[in-house]
């Protein structure tokens, strides 16, 4: 998109300013948006105890005498975690132990969501392991990609090249994913992301990966129907600050074509230079058109001396920014001037009922409440453990008979073993059963679209900031059709 968008802003309010080439793209992914079926609001049922006390063993690997060489020097740690019964071995036929990757920006600019992605998937390995007569044990292997495309092609070909492991949960940046999936594809290797939201990633040969959360063109229809659909705004004005790059982009373009879509309403949209630093006449600009809510889709920075420029004025409508810019650089830099603005997050919340047994498991574990997007790979991670499972069980049972847990999905795909003579399936026939998997998560009901294999479904979530903290207001509004 950066290409075709050939103007920093508007001269006048009318829209000629979007380049046909921009509309195009962004019209074609809404109209088959508008055209996906919705689902209902999910009641998660809560996931089982959290695992036993002391009797486990926990153990550090390091590859290659201390770590895992991923090029030019840099060096980044495996972190291989199994849980095991005190009696020995694994519990499972033959001591069988499989592996689900988490491809993770640790210690990057992500490096929060990606460290509460890695306490989600290994308390979802925890409970798994934790119940009687799985047919195998699950372990997780940790790889930090720094938020780093290059490193982020080289932990997929350490994943790809690694036939132990099934699955991978990431990764967390949306450059981070695009530059993986190559590797991933050809090894058909299934790879579920809950934080990569771009509308778009690289075409993929094999189909193997999933976008678990909705992308920044679906967050667009909550954003639309709370700042418009109420009586006192007409118009939307749209901050899209180039500093924010394709997450700016997407979100911006798809609220403002969002707008006439699903309301009455009218937009001012209006882009400014990347590292636009005085914001006061974006604001007058913005007012001068009569705009009764404002939406700035960019990064912290921006939005902060955005924010700071608006409270300088009497503005008091509704106000929403991208869930991407609403950090502690945000709140910290915004200060007094941060509150009262709202965001639409696909995260849920640690306080929602639905996430309770989750949150109490993850207190008992790691001594603090769940962070955003923790509950969400606990979630992915128990559906490529169920698949995996019930692929596992209907492979062991005779071909005349039913397997008792396998799904629907799995029963429909192929659950060849592998070369090992382990009975692990195939990577190819797990990708086949998490297609076709519909699965109850903490924070939304998990199904993949055909074609694209993004998330089926608009559910997400309202924030607030209040007192430059994160109020949870409770599911996001979303269309009844």
């Amino acid at each position: 998109l950066d290409t075709l968008i050939a103007e920093d802003a508007p001269a006048e309010d009318a829209v000629d300013w979007l380049p046909e080439d921009v509309v195009r793209i962004i019209a074609d992914r809404s109209a088959a948006l508008l055209a996906l079926p919705d689902i209902d609001a999910t009641v998660a049922e809560e996931p089982g105890t959290p695992e036993p006390g002391p009797g486990r063993r926990r153990f550090l690997l390091f590859a290659a005498g201390g770590a895992v060489a991923l090029g030019a020097g840099a060096l980044a740690a495996v972190r291989l975690t199994r849980d095991e019964h005190d009696g020995g071995g694994d519990g499972a036929p033959g001591g069988r132990r499989w592996i689900i990757g988490l491809h993770a920006d640790l210690t990057g600019p992500l490096r929060a969501a990606g460290r509460a992605q890695e306490r989600g998937v290994r308390l979802a390995v925890d409970r798994f392991n934790s119940l009687d007569d799985q047919p195998f044990r699950l372990a997780v292997k940790v790889l930090d990609d720094q938020g780093d495309p290059v490193r982020s092609a080289r932990v997929a070909e350490e994943f790809a090249r690694d036939q132990e492991v099934v699955a991978v949960i990431g990764p967390t940046g949306d450059e981070a994913a695009g530059a993986a999936l190559a590797a991933y594809d050809e090894a058909v290797l299934p790879v579920l992301t809950v934080s990569a939201l771009l509308m778009a990633f690289p075409r993929r040969a094999n189909g193997s990966f999933f976008q678990a959360a909705p992308t920044y063109a679906h967050l667009s229809f909550p954003i639309v129907h709370h700042l418009l659909l109420r009586p006192d705004v007409e118009r939307l004005g749209i901050v899209i600050d180039r500093t924010g790059g394709q997450t700016a982009y997407q979100g911006g373009w798809a609220t403002n074509l969002m707008v006439p879509q699903l309301t009455t309403g009218t937009t001012h949209p209006r882009v400014v230079p990347a590292g636009t630093t005085a914001f006061g006449p974006v604001v007058t600009d913005l007012l001068s058109h009569r705009s009764d809510a404002l939406f700035y889709a960019g990064d912290a920075a921006g939005a902060a001396r955005f924010a700071r420029a608006l409270a300088d004025r009497s503005f008091t409508g509704p106000r929403m920014v991208q869930h991407t810019v609403v950090g502690q650089e945000f709140l910290k830099q915004a200060g007094a001037a941060a509150d009262g603005w709202e965001f639409v997050a696909p995260f849920t919340d640690a306080s929602v009922p639905a996430a309770a047994t989750f949150a109490a498991a993850h207190r008992k574990r790691f001594g603090a409440a769940p962070a955003a997007w923790s509950a969400e790979a606990y979630d992915v991670a128990g559906l490529v453990a169920r698949e995996l499972a019930a692929l596992t069980d209907a492979a062991a049972t005779k071909p005349t008979a039913s397997a008792t847990k396998a799904t629907t999905s799995a029963r429909n795909a192929t659950a060849s073993a592998t070369p090992s003579g382990d009975g692990r399936p195939t990577r190819s026939a797990l990708t086949a059963a998490i297609a076709g998997a519909r699965y109850e998560g903490i924070s939304r009901t998990y199904a993949f679209d055909k074609e694209s294999q993004q998330l089926i479904g608009q559910d997400a979530y309202l924030y607030r900031v209040e007192k430059g903290r994160h109020r949870y207001l409770g599911p996001a509004p979303k269309p009844k059709s």
